[in-house]
């Protein structure tokens, strides 16, 4: 590929931030064609649809898996000189990886070499972690382990959840993505190897792994609450006969003053619970019976 001409590519991924970068590429690439996730629930209900946004352009779209035999006929059918992946599950074989000769490039929502694996994004949030972030790197054999291209980074605080980095994540996926490209374009691609001293990976999460644990100090329940608000399914726990999902919380330093996970008191727009130490406010929840209407602080 000569310098400054459009690098020609076929792009994998999914959801909301696949959307986003595939904007860029369409206009910034020769975007020839679209891998999407197999069938997916939250396609056009939760999130934005891939699929979709590749029909209603006309672009060749096909939802395979990594090892799918049609994934890799259909990538080598469209000639890329370069794949770009956004939130594809699937780790991909290195057959299909040498059917690009440029490479692959994957956006993943950490700052590398910190939180690979499945869900980064939560585990971050989990652990309390202020600064997040979004890394562009090659792919190569392992699992987030490529050398790095580019970051980008942003602040969260004690007060926002995993909906408000998403909303902070989305402009990232395309302004990373448009500046990868002019290095693509340029023929002059930055990378670096990742520290693997610094390296953390973590494992998928389940929406079974959102159950409180009230034995836990105030702050770590809160977290747990930030890292799995909507558009995930939301803390949980079992109170007074019926399943409590905690949407929205804030952490008194107070002592709890009674055993982990009692109900200290209720209010139109608030609950308060004992936790192993401090106690948690809930200040948005509904009850997965719907009986009750959300509640949130006024």
């Amino acid at each position: 590929m000569n310098s400054h001409t459009k690098p020609r590519v076929v792009f994998l991924g999914n959801h909301t931030v696949g959307v986003r970068t595939l904007e860029v590429l369409d206009e910034h690439a020769d975007l020839a064609a679209v891998v999407a996730h197999p069938d997916d629930p939250e396609d056009g209900v939760v999130y934005e649809s891939v699929a979709q946004w590749a029909v209603r352009r006309g672009i060749p779209c096909v939802r395979a898996a990594g090892r799918d035999a049609r994934l890799r006929e259909f990538v080598e059918l469209h000639e890329p000189a370069l794949l770009w992946i956004a939130d594809y599950r699937y780790l991909l074989p290195a057959d299909l990886l040498a059917l690009a000769p440029r490479g692959a490039v994957n956006l993943h929502p950490s700052l590398l070499p910190a939180y690979r694996g499945r869900a980064p994004l939560n585990w971050a949030i989990l652990n309390g972690e202020t600064e997040l972030g979004l890394s562009a790197h090659f792919v190569d054999a392992g699992a987030d382990t490529g050398d790095l291209i580019e970051q980008r980074r942003f602040e969260l605080r004690d007060d926002q959840d995993v909906g408000d980095a998403l909303a902070l994540l989305y402009p990232l996926y395309a302004e990373l993505t448009r500046d990868v490209l002019r290095q693509f374009e340029r023929g002059r691609v930055r990378r670096r190897p990742q520290d693997a001293s610094r390296a953390s990976e973590f494992p998928r999460r389940r929406p079974a792994d959102g159950e409180i644990d009230w034995t836990r100090d105030a702050r770590s329940v809160h977290n747990l609450v930030r890292a799995v608000a909507w558009p995930y399914p939301g803390a949980f726990c079992e109170h007074a006969g019926r399943r409590l999902r905690v949407w929205k919380s804030r952490v008194l330093d107070e002592p709890a003053g009674a055993a982990p996970g009692t109900l200290l008191s209720a209010r139109p727009n608030e609950l308060v619970f004992a936790c192993g130490r401090g106690r948690l406010r809930v200040l948005a929840w509904t009850y997965e019976s719907g009986a009750d209407a959300l509640r949130r602080a006024a």
